[in-house]
């Protein structure tokens, strides 16, 4: 296999120069007129746009004004509701007994648990001693009537 190397030729083909003829003074006139009258649609589409937008701000201030406004009413009414609401809840708070008066009642207590206390030993004592006093009754009434006997015979 033999390569065989032939020149690649990227040449351009030789191009004939054209000569355009020199600009003319209507030429420059009408170029003239058409880049003012591109000059006169700029202006007005420019105008156009500004007034679009100043009367869209117009409305848009109108319509954030009014919002804020409107804003302003509900965060006032809500400020009113809260404040209504913390004033209620003082006066609860201010219903509820004072620390003092709780460890009164803490105290109160304590002294009345030991007093019961007491009361259910000294109670539980009482029965102990009334049941020993009727073990006692009984064996009285049963002994003197053996011993009455012997008593009224002598």
């Amino acid at each position: 296999m033999e390569s065989s190397a032939t020149p690649a030729t990227t040449e351009d083909p030789p191009r004939e120069i054209v000569e355009e003829p020199p600009v003319t003074r209507d030429d420059l006139r009408a170029l003239r007129r058409w880049i003012l009258v591109a000059g006169v649609w700029a202006v007005a589409a420019t105008a156009v746009a500004l007034i679009a937008l100043l009367d869209t701000s117009g409305d848009d201030a109108e319509r954030t004004a009014t919002g804020a406004v409107n804003s302003a009413a509900e965060v006032r009414e809500a400020q009113d509701g809260l404040d209504r609401r913390l004033d209620e809840l003082d006066t609860r708070l201010g219903d509820l007994p004072q620390a003092e008066d709780v460890s009164n009642l803490q105290t109160r207590l304590s002294k009345m648990e030991a007093d019961s206390k007491k009361a259910s030993t000294d109670a539980g004592n009482a029965e102990d001693t009334v049941t020993d006093l009727e073990d006692r009754v009984k064996a009285l009434e049963d002994a003197p009537a053996d011993s009455g006997a012997n008593a009224d015979q002598r």
